[in-house]
């Protein structure tokens, strides 16, 4: 099957980084099928009750600047040969934020990593890929 609209999920691991070499190679086999990364910021939920709540370290949002600065510079090497390639920050939980923007740009294929969580977390929360495997109205290529 022939794709023309492809998202691949990117959140830095190393499946993540083996999922987006077969996006840019499914889009350099098909002149014109344009490519959208999408990095997803999931910011630490912050809880607070009456005098008790969460404190800002220090420098925790240079840090994180610098961690995604870093991400983008590796997403725009890999898409760099590639004539039809965009490049998306987003918001939110991952998972829904990728099958919405998916949806938004039409994305006929989606491509990601099969593990970015750590195991306790997986087993607490459920996989992004497992959830948008699930919920997905188009077809979804999990690279292990």
């Amino acid at each position: 099957m022939s794709y023309h609209r492809i998202l691949a999920a990117f959140d830095g691991s190393e499946l993540a980084e083996k999922a987006l070499r077969h996006a840019v190679d499914l889009a350099e086999r098909k002149p014109g099928t344009h490519l959208t990364v999408v990095h997803v910021r999931q910011r630490p939920v912050v809880f607070g009750a009456a005098g008790y709540g969460f404190v800002q370290p220090e420098g925790l949002e240079q840090e994180i600047a610098a961690h995604e600065s870093a991400l983008l510079a590796r997403i725009q090497q890999w898409t760099e040969p590639l004539a039809y390639a965009e490049i998306a920050v987003l918001t939110g939980l991952p998972a829904p934020a990728i099958l919405a923007h998916a949806a938004a740009r039409n994305c006929d294929l989606i491509v990601m990593g099969s593990r970015g969580l750590t195991t306790l977390k997986e087993i607490m929360l459920g996989s992004v890929s497992h959830h948008v495997v699930q919920r997905a109205t188009v077809p979804v290529l999990v690279v292990k």
